[in-house]
């Protein structure tokens, strides 16, 4: 059987684990992307693998919380060498590479959505969507206003940032925002709302490893990827048809056309200031109800 750290076969992992300490001790870490992405596989897929061995912890998201909030301590500790901290540093600020990621992530999920369902699903996500955004807001800010925090600081500073959710599509735009309104430093903000993100991403993994828990004890609960109840998971002739002609050509196409409307946003974002992700979003629903892309995308965007 073969063994593997996360998608690293053992062998691999030992020689990567050699070439970082060896280019750590020289102090001439390359800064090429190559590097960039061995050493954020490797102490990645480490960390995630540590979660994963916790007893109970393993169901409720150990994984992706070792991945998120090993790295801050040992780089808060001080532990990690100096060259591979600037490499990760300069590399994530330089490339913006977790904005492709969140580009597929989006594009892949609606495209990869039945057009039936989210059509008439549409009303049925998006009433309680908002009305339980609304409520939470409402909640949250009487929470922090009753124990003293003030509802302008509840608000601005700890609701608002858990309900953008994530650093880079919350914590960074949030900041950014708040110190052009407010004219202080993009840092001090940042460093205002990162807490509470950190700590309503940390709440949602738990709940979610939680609900995945219940899910698997009671199937009759979940709908196993069914956004509907009664939703035929049975695919017609011609869907099968097409995923079974899905190969790598088919998936390229599918992240190109991910980019391509990460970067349509972007220009949304510099002529009217909506925000790139959330015009990617609605592009890329436009593009789901309208049939606009060719057949191979939506099915290889599930891939």
């Amino acid at each position: 059987m073969e063994i593997r750290i996360g998608i690293i076969p053992l062998p691999v992992y030992f020689i990567l684990l050699a070439l970082i300490v060896g280019f750590s001790v020289t102090g001439k870490v390359p800064g090429e992307i190559s590097m960039a992405i061995a050493v954020l596989a490797f102490f990645g897929f480490t960390c995630a693998e540590l979660g994963k061995r916790l007893p109970l912890l393993r169901n409720i998201g150990a994984a992706a919380i070792f991945a998120t909030f090993v790295p801050s301590a040992l780089t808060y500790y001080h532990v990690l060498p100096k060259p591979v901290l600037n490499l990760t540093v300069e590399f994530t600020k330089s490339t913006n590479f977790l904005y492709l990621f969140i580009a597929s992530i989006i594009v892949g999920s609606i495209l990869s959505m039945d057009r039936r369902v989210l059509i008439q699903g549409f009303l049925k996500i998006f009433v309680p969507l908002a009305a339980g955004s609304v409520a939470a807001a409402i909640v949250g800010t009487a929470v922090g206003t009753a124990l003293g925090l003030g509802a302008r600081h509840t608000l601005l500073y700890i609701v608002v940032p858990i309900m953008a959710g994530g650093v880079g599509e919350g914590a960074i735009p949030l900041s950014i925002g708040y110190s052009e309104l407010m004219h202080l430093p993009q840092g001090e903000m940042f460093a205002m709302v990162l807490p509470p993100v950190m700590l309503g991403s940390l709440t949602a993994i738990i709940l979610s490893g939680a609900l995945d828990m219940l899910g698997k004890r009671l199937p009759h609960l979940t709908g196993n990827g069914r956004l509907q109840v009664g939703e035929s998971g049975d695919m017609t002739p011609e869907s099968e048809e097409l995923r079974g002609h899905v190969d790598v050509s088919h998936i390229a196409g599918a992240g190109i056309t991910a980019i391509t409307l990460y970067l349509v946003g972007l220009m949304a974002h510099k002529l009217f200031g909506l925000p790139a992700p959330v015009a990617m979003l609605f592009l890329a629903v436009l593009v789901k109800l309208a049939r606009a892309g060719s057949p191979p995308p939506p099915h290889a965007a599930r891939r």
